[in-house]
């Protein structure tokens, strides 16, 4: 580690018999550069800003060390009601949800945070009446801010007075953030709600049965297009899909270019570039296989012919090296070329 992260590894290392040359700060200094800041203040300082933004998944809360057992109804229903990105079997808590709801209705009105999950918008719209801050203080068994509630559930309470779509639009009317958001177990890119409704991921997470409509007006009210975790949720995580949708609405209001948005402005250093993330999807339509992804992407005009992604590949390569004749075919049509033909 001291060689790889030391400025003055080659001095320090010829001989380790004699630790006197190594000091505590040396020590700190290797430590911060392989988690990727460049001294130990600026780690301390990360740290301290992750923990301060990191939040919990919705089944962090549900099965903590006897959390299950302590936790009222109403709050074990609207943690079951939001989608999880925790190694369990999402679709078994999200029809758990469903059963406690139909079994009981009034747990869908029993707090604002289930409010928002069930979009009783009209019956939140008089909560905020008494409380209008509530809209941006974090509440509920995550304490999460409303917002989040709504466009990370998948549980929806039946009746005219129900609208995942007015709930969005009501909160962002009493001042919600439309970048709302929480680092997942302290890690980045962040958890926006745009990332909730949005969906998917490793656990084939459902999206939100509004998402285009949720994306369009979070996005409308000044949510950041960059959002990283949402792409890789439905790029290189789970099943892949060929719908270039989320792509095309993101691409509309500006993702690849900087919005200034508060997650860069915090995390900027550790957060892909703007500019990189489309050419990052470039690497999940040719890995992946998707022809309607990359139409879409070589109509951006973007180079075919650099590395892309985590791999740093060419697309061409990728393609060719996974067999997708289709995806080969667009690519050569458009003029890309290969390093290994």
């Amino acid at each position: 580690m001291v060689r790889e992260f030391h400025p003055r590894s080659v001095e320090l290392t010829r001989s380790f018999d004699d630790l006197d040359s190594f000091s505590r700060s040396d020590a700190q200094l290797v430590i911060a550069r392989l988690y990727g800041f460049g001294s130990w203040p600026k780690l301390r300082a990360g740290v301290e800003l992750a923990r301060e933004h990191t939040g919990s998944d919705p089944a962090d809360i549900e099965t903590g060390s006897g959390a299950g057992s302590a936790m009222s109804p109403v709050d074990r229903f609207v943690t079951l009601a939001c989608v999880s990105y925790n190694p369990i079997d999402v679709h078994a808590r999200l029809a758990e949800a469903t059963r406690l709801l139909a079994a009981d209705p009034s747990l869908g009105t029993g707090s604002p945070a289930a409010m928002a999950v069930t979009g009783q918008y009209r019956r939140l719209a008089e909560a905020l009446d008494e409380d209008r801050a509530a809209a941006k203080r974090p509440t509920g068994p995550n304490r999460w801010p409303l917002l989040l509630y709504c466009t990370y559930s998948r549980e929806m309470a039946d009746g005219a007075d129900c609208s995942a779509v007015e709930t969005v639009r009501l909160l962002l009317a009493h001042g919600a953030d439309p970048d709302a958001g929480f680092l997942w177990h302290g890690l980045v890119p962040p958890f926006t709600a745009l990332t909730g409704a949005l969906g998917r991921g490793e656990g084939d997470q459902p999206p939100h049965p509004d998402r285009d409509r949720l994306v369009r007006i979070l996005l409308e009210a000044g949510a950041d297009p960059n959002d990283g975790q949402g792409l890789y949720n439905n790029g290189l995580a789970g099943t892949a899909h060929d719908d270039p949708t989320h792509l095309r609405l993101l691409h509309e209001f500006g993702l690849g270019r900087p919005h200034n948005g508060p997650w860069y402005r915090r995390f900027g250093d550790r957060l892909t570039p703007p500019a990189e993330l489309l050419h990052d999807e470039l690497e999940v339509a040719a890995w992946r296989g998707l022809p309607n992804r990359m139409r879409f992407l070589i109509g951006l005009d973007l180079d075919l012919d650099r590395g892309v992604g985590r791999s740093g590949r060419r697309p061409l390569d990728l393609a060719l090296e996974q067999g997708h004749d289709e995806v080969v075919d667009i690519l050569r049509a458009a003029g890309a070329t290969s390093t290994t033909e």
